[in-house]
């Protein structure tokens, strides 16, 4: 996948840019009502965005990773959550392009192409790990049935496809498409976590759902091979921080020239005056500037190169790795600092400030960025390789 800054390009960021608007204007009364948001995930869709990494010979406009981060960091600034329900499309395009064969690439990505929406029923509760997935597709006289429970299924209450990771013959895992009206599968929206309040990221039931075996991808061989799975999956998660984050020092800055007061030490007349909140927004600035860097660096590193060994595939992840840990730092500290500099009066409920911690908090819990950081160290330090999955 190519990177070229095209009017293509040019134009998928204006299009973000007016969606990201439209977004923000209610996105505070979504949040405080946990509104399913349907009518914002179908205009968001069906502008075409949803499709800016489908590969250039099926049709798709390709604009590469950078693109993505880019257009992600404009919604998830106006609203997270519906900047995090599409996560999981991206991911299945990345890995129909890798595992898929030439009948599939051409069904799937021609149903994205006209406007389909996807999404991802992977992870499980109850388990021993994260990894540890009970749901499983099994073969029985030329019927492939699923058969579990999911939860964290972000998005799957929009989507047209639902993927599908389950446990196939000899443990090894597979991704199994089946239509959203599919008879045995139910989803609700049952998601009560405190941050990320639109994603409906709740429960998926399966009780013997039928698949079609032209609609089943392997999944495990996604990470055997040099495909940068992992590490584009978590461009988008730490591009959806970086948003979180600079919508926090915006309605910071916003506060602080509009409502907040100077400290009655400072000798200022007004609140921006102050110079240690002069000095913490420039601190602010600072760390998310540098997490928009490493973000634009690695997006754009992904788009050009081409891997050919583990090596090269290592080096990308923990890059990708980096720019995660500076996305979370930077969404927490941001969302914190929006009340120490705006005070006591920015906690009150009826502004819903908080949303922003609360969103910050819950979504950079996806996967833990001291892991990370080890793993950052031990290729560096040791010249161990991190593992290959989703998380890095």
């Amino acid at each position: 996948m190519k990177s070229t800054i095209s009017p293509q390009f040019s134009k998928s960021l204006s299009d973000a840019n007016d969606i990201a608007q439209w977004l923000r204007n209610s996105a505070s009364e979504r949040d405080q009502t946990r509104h399913l948001s349907t009518e914002q995930v179908d205009a968001y869709a069906a502008s075409g965005l949803w499709a800016v990494t489908v590969p250039r010979e099926h049709g798709g406009l390709d604009l590469g990773y950078k693109a993505l981060s880019q257009i992600t960091r404009l919604i998830a600034a106006a609203d997270p959550s519906i900047a995090q329900i599409p996560r999981s499309h991206f991911h299945i395009v990345d890995l129909l392009n890798a595992v898929a064969t030439p009948s599939q690439k051409k069904f799937f990505f021609g149903e994205i192409l006209a406007g389909k929406k996807f999404a991802q029923a992977a992870s499980e509760i109850g388990g021993k790990n994260a990894a540890d997935i009970q749901t499983t597709l099994t073969e029985e006289s030329g019927s492939w049935r699923l058969n579990g429970k999911k939860f964290y299924a972000t998005g799957c209450i929009h989507a047209d496809w639902i993927g599908i990771v389950a446990k196939g013959d000899f443990g090894i895992f597979m991704h199994a498409f089946v239509p959203k009206d599919a008879p045995g599968m139910e989803i609700k929206t049952d998601w009560s976590g405190f941050g990320q309040k639109v994603t409906a990221s709740g429960t998926v039931l399966l009780d013997n759902v039928v698949v079609n075996e032209e609609h089943i991808i392997p999944f495990t061989e996604a990470f055997l091979g040099n495909y940068p799975i992992g590490a584009a999956s978590q461009l988008i998660h730490a591009s959806i921080d970086v948003g979180i984050a600079r919508e926090s020092i915006d309605e910071a800055i916003k506060y602080i020239k509009q409502t907040a007061r100077p400290w009655i030490d400072s000798g200022a007349v007004q609140a921006s005056d102050d110079p240690y909140l002069i000095s913490g927004i420039g601190d602010l600035e600072i760390h998310y500037t540098a997490a928009c860097a490493m973000l634009d660096q690695v997006a754009g590193e992904l788009d050009e190169t081409d891997i050919n060994t583990d090596g090269e595939l290592a080096q990308l992840s923990v890059r990708v790795g980096i720019a995660k840990v500076l996305a979370s730092e930077i969404a927490i500290l941001a969302s914190n600092k929006l009340f120490e500099f705006a005070g006591a009066g920015s906690t009150r409920e009826s502004l819903n400030l908080h949303r922003h911690w609360r969103n910050a908090r819950t979504h950079t819990l996806h996967d833990p960025v001291r892991w990370k950081v080890n793993a950052i160290g031990q290729f560096y330090l040791n010249d161990v390789y991190p593992k290959r999955h989703n998380y890095i």
